[in-house]
């Protein structure tokens, strides 16, 4: 079993760091001025994985060529969203100096004036609070759904399952795969997400970030038209 396993992970790991639509939405999220939303982003490809492989082990695999077609098509629309987001989206850098001032100049007569000291504490404690839980639930819902609708991951899955749980597998080993899979991408796309967000890797990002994410834009753009052509052929 342990060999099989070497040899699984070293597949998983080939096929992750593959460019694909999830690499390029890593990265955008991780020059998007929001740690949170970058790791968020990981974790909802996990899930989307996750939910992949139970589809997979629930006999999606057989499903009619219509249902795969619809959720490529549907990937397609996603991709081409958050490419169209990314060209139009002003610069991380930008948008959060701006946010920032705005904020200040609004704030500033009601903190000098009519707000008590303690209460204007409170609400400049709590506003990045809730701007992460936005930006993460907004990055996990898109590494969710880039992955989940992603059916070129699912093929690879089939493949992959095909070639490694056969009728004389032990169920230890039926079991021991699909978890391998979810830990692996979990792990891996966390690791990404932190070497991305490493201070040194950060500060270069950041000088590129007036036109790489619209690069990535146009990438993710170039892929949901890939998708559509695969879909109708």
């Amino acid at each position: 079993m342990f060999p099989q396993l070497v040899t699984l992970l070293g597949i998983l790991t080939v096929g992750l760091l593959s460019p694909g639509p999830d690499f390029f939405l890593i990265v955008r999220n991780s020059m998007s001025g929001s740690r949170a939303r970058a790791f968020a982003t990981g974790w909802g490809i996990a899930a989307g994985l996750g939910l992949q492989v139970t589809a997979l082990s629930l006999g999606l695999a057989v499903a009619p060529a219509l249902v795969l077609r619809t959720i490529q098509l549907a990937g397609a629309l996603f991709l081409a969203w958050i490419g169209l987001k990314a060209l139009l989206a002003r610069p991380a850098a930008d948008a959060v100096t701006v946010e920032e001032g705005g904020r200040q100049n609004a704030n500033a007569p009601a903190s000098a004036a009519a707000l008590p000291v303690a209460a204007a504490a409170a609400v400049r404690q709590h506003l990045p609070a809730d701007r992460d839980r936005k930006q993460a639930a907004a990055g996990f819902m898109e590494g969710f759904l880039c992955n989940v609708t992603n059916v070129k991951v699912f093929v690879f899955f089939v493949s992959l399952f095909s070639q490694f749980v056969t009728a004389e597998s032990a169920w230890q080993w039926r079991v021991l795969m699909p978890v391998t899979v979810v830990v692996h991408g979990a792990v891996m796309w966390l690791l990404i997400t932190w070497a991305l967000l490493f201070p040194p890797v950060a500060r270069q990002l950041a000088r590129a970030q007036r036109w790489l994410p619209r690069a990535f834009g146009v990438v993710l753009l170039g892929f949901a038209a890939w998708v559509v052509r695969e879909a109708l052929r």
